[in-house]
């Protein structure tokens, strides 16, 4: 099965290898084993011991290295097309055959490329699906200009989400130049893109020291094995782009219907800053969305009961935090009736400010650890969740944490951190975003 998707916290890419001849020693933590090949293909394995593999190729680039906006969009889309060794209807027939699914994933940072299969065809699919598939489009002309109606298709299927719509305007209104564009492809430009635009950026930026090729359910000595067996992969390095500067504004997209959707943005943090879990444990302390189904979300963090105090109104509110390889974006998304919503989100960005300056409760900050901490345990569960998440942080970082570590880094935050890191983001620049009908919603200056 061959699936697309566009939209995910942090999104990843694919790889293309050759791989030189003997991989250094492997840096072994638990279950997680990360090794790095002689040209610079890192190769990390986690949870070897699952009943499934599955298998990543993250690319270090994303919407935010984009020439023509929507270049990432359509490499997403063309993903599974004729390319050097199968066609589009090989490609599936050799899937469905090894009994594996293949998504693409675009964002703004990478793009990833995902396989669910049986351990054993693991290097089947790495050798004769994925491989072909990442390095050997040919980008036909009148393929790319088919594939315009499937890229039409998954924009108006991602737009159907308000909280898709509302994160890109958010986006939008928050950073200038490529990261601030949309990852999807704008409609004027649907069917613009050419051949020789995905293959220039196919060679340049899809090279082994790029790329992070990940697996779970697979050993890692397997995963090289496999790795070694694939051809013609360059080693170069990728020009790094600069840091995006967050900006202070707004944006709002006109839609129908009762609810109006905002997001109260701030100035996050990259994956690698050292107060990058204390600004996540701000995050559930603030409140974000429960994991117990239908679950009251007043006690779940401290925002939502302070806006209950101060409307009488039918709302909720969800804390964010989207850390990218090189800057973040944190902020709290509000939801409520049109006729009520300019009052939610003024007494929502008055209760950041208080909390900017009087910081969070002892109680409120143990509860948010406790709440960080179960959903990442719980996240590793999920073995698509685990790839991806060894994928980047390997990409981003240089190094990979077992959960249990990065719990115990958890257990040292103190209250007195989540003061400092709230004062730092919730008192400093804000944007604004809404979706929905904004004829009656504050702007800006009203929530400053």
């Amino acid at each position: 099965m061959l699936r697309g998707s566009i939209l995910k916290p942090r999104i990843i890419n694919s790889a293309k290898s050759f791989l030189s001849t003997q991989a250094p020693a492997a840096q072994d933590s638990g279950s997680l084993k990360l090794s790095q090949l002689n040209n610079g293909l890192k190769v990390v394995t986690a949870n070897q011991g699952a009943y499934g593999a599955r298998i990543a190729l993250l690319v270090k680039s994303g919407s935010r290295n984009d020439e023509s906006p929507g270049l990432t969009h359509c490499l997403q889309a063309t993903a599974g097309l004729t390319n050097n060794t199968n066609t589009a209807f090989l490609t599936t027939q050799l899937l469905s055959s090894l009994g594996a699914e293949l998504e693409v994933i675009a964002g703004r940072d990478s793009i990833l490329y995902q396989v669910g299969c049986h351990p054993n065809v693991a290097k089947d699919i790495l050798v004769d699906v994925l491989a072909p598939v990442v390095f050997g489009g040919k980008y036909q002309w009148w393929e790319v200009k088919d594939v315009a109606a499937r890229m039409k298709y998954q924009k108006a299927l991602a737009e159907s989400d308000p909280c898709f719509v509302l994160m890109e305007t958010a986006h939008k209104a928050s950073f200038a130049g490529k990261f601030g564009s949309p990852i999807l492809c704008p409609d004027y430009l649907l069917g613009s893109h050419t051949t020789e635009m995905l293959t220039s950026r196919l060679n340049s930026e899809f090279t082994a020291g790029n790329m992070v090729l990940a697996g779970t359910g697979i050993s890692q000595d397997a995963l090289i094995d496999a790795a070694m067996s694939l051809e013609n992969l360059s080693s170069g390095s990728v020009e790094k782009t600069s840091v995006p500067s967050f900006v202070s504004s707004e944006a709002h997209v006109v839609t129908p219907g009762e609810l109006v959707h905002g997001a109260i943005s701030f100035p996050g943090m990259a994956l690698n800053d050292e107060n990058c879990i204390a600004l996540s444990v701000l995050q559930h302390a603030l409140g974000s969305t429960s994991s117990i189904k239908r679950s009251s979300g007043l006690k779940h963090g401290v925002l939502n009961s302070a806006v209950d105090r101060a409307t009488n109104a039918i709302f909720n509110t969800s804390a964010f935090s989207i850390n990218y390889s090189d800057c973040g974006l944190f902020g709290v998304h509000v939801v409520a009736q049109k006729s009520d919503f300019s009052k939610v989100a003024q007494a929502t960005a008055a209760e950041c400010s208080k909390i900017a300056l009087s910081g969070i409760p002892n109680d409120a900050v143990e509860g948010a650890k406790q709440r960080l901490k179960a959903k990442i345990i719980m996240g590793s569960e999920n073995s698509a969740y685990t790839v991806e998440d060894v994928a980047v942080q390997t990409a981003v970082l240089g190094t990979v944490a077992e959960p249990s570590k990065i719990c115990k880094m958890i257990d040292g935050i103190s209250a007195q951190q989540v003061a400092g890191v709230a004062k730092q983001v919730l008192g400093g620049k804000k944007s604004f975003a809404t979706v929905g009908d904004c004829l009656n919603t504050p702007r800006l200056q009203d929530i400053l």
